[in-house]
């Protein structure tokens, strides 16, 4: 049986079946269970996401919770799905619920960054039942302001499939650009040239599946999403995470997304950080650590 691909800081991987997808995934500690989701989206060439992007707050987790995280479809080493039709946001939030019934968990903390944000959050909205809290990290995809994610990353003078585009990406995603390590670039790159990558974006843009499926099922499911976060029905303890010197999703979508999970949630928080741009796990790693632990450590403030 051919190797399992490993991301060095993170324990041995193993496969998980979820829904006939074969998922690669990691756990460590015992406890208390927390699901770490990453964001971005399958397609891109320039970097690619991966569990490997939670390294160092999964380790510093791991010492008090049992500590989950994965591969999403189409990213990282788990393979994207067959149908054209699948290639949804909505296609990828059923897969994080069914990732928690397949490792039959009790309910769970999620804790999602970037587009992570918004999965962990409709799939709270859609089976509350399975989570226990959520933890919302520089979610321009989620907050109600428009992210300026476009534009801060037009135009990469790097070649796709190269160390150096995606050290370019990082380093204008972030703040505190000596945050992008060599061995960040290197767990991106090592994605972005693993032959099951590269043939799903090439398929997904042959076939003009990000404009043609993604983008607009995206866009409908947003508004969906929003106008049942307005209607409040979320009802679970949420923290915002947000960075004050992010370019792409500004700190002001933070402050008027608290304005509208609170207004019917009050084991509502924001925690806002200085001196980071949109990846404050990696730039602000220890104050990260200490306020998400602190989070889950009190249950998500359920007493409140």
């Amino acid at each position: 049986m051919e190797e399992i691909p490993r991301y060095p800081g993170l324990p041995a991987p193993s496969w998980l079946d979820v829904g006939g997808l074969p998922t690669w995934h990691v756990e460590a500690g015992s406890g208390t269970p927390v699901i770490f989701v990453y964001g971005g989206n399958w397609g891109t060439a320039e970097s690619q996401g991966g569990a490997y992007a939670w390294d160092g707050t999964f380790a510093a987790l791991s010492r008090s919770f049992r500590t989950i995280a994965y591969d999403k479809p189409g990213q990282g080493y788990t393979p994207a799905p067959e149908a054209d039709a699948d290639h949804t946001m909505g296609y990828v939030v059923d897969h994080l619920l069914g990732l928690i019934e397949a490792l039959e968990l009790p309910p769970v903390h999620l804790v999602g960054h970037s587009r992570g944000g918004y999965i962990v959050t409709r799939a709270t909205l859609l089976r509350p039942d399975l989570v226990r809290s959520l933890t919302i990290v520089n979610s321009g995809t989620l907050m109600p302001d428009v992210s300026t994610n476009e534009v801060v990353l037009a135009r990469p003078p790097a070649p796709s499939f190269t160390r150096e585009s995606a050290r370019w990406v990082y380093e204008n995603y972030c703040h505190l650009r000596e945050a992008v390590t060599d061995e960040w670039v290197e767990q991106s790159y090592q994605v972005l040239v693993h032959p099951a990558h590269r043939a799903a974006v090439e398929r997904i843009r042959d076939r003009r599946l990000m404009a043609t499926v993604f983008n607009p099922q995206l866009a409908r499911d947003k508004r969906e999403t929003l106008g049942w976060l307005a209607e409040g029905r979320l009802q679970r303890p949420v923290q915002v995470i947000w960075s004050l010197n992010d370019r792409t999703a500004r700190a002001t979508g933070a402050y008027r997304l608290l304005e509208t999970l609170s207004a019917f949630e009050p084991r509502t928080v924001l925690n806002m950080v200085d001196k980071a741009g949109h990846f404050p796990f990696r730039e602000q790693p220890e104050w990260f650590y200490d306020t998400l632990g602190r989070f889950v450590e009190e249950g998500g403030y359920d007493h409140a």
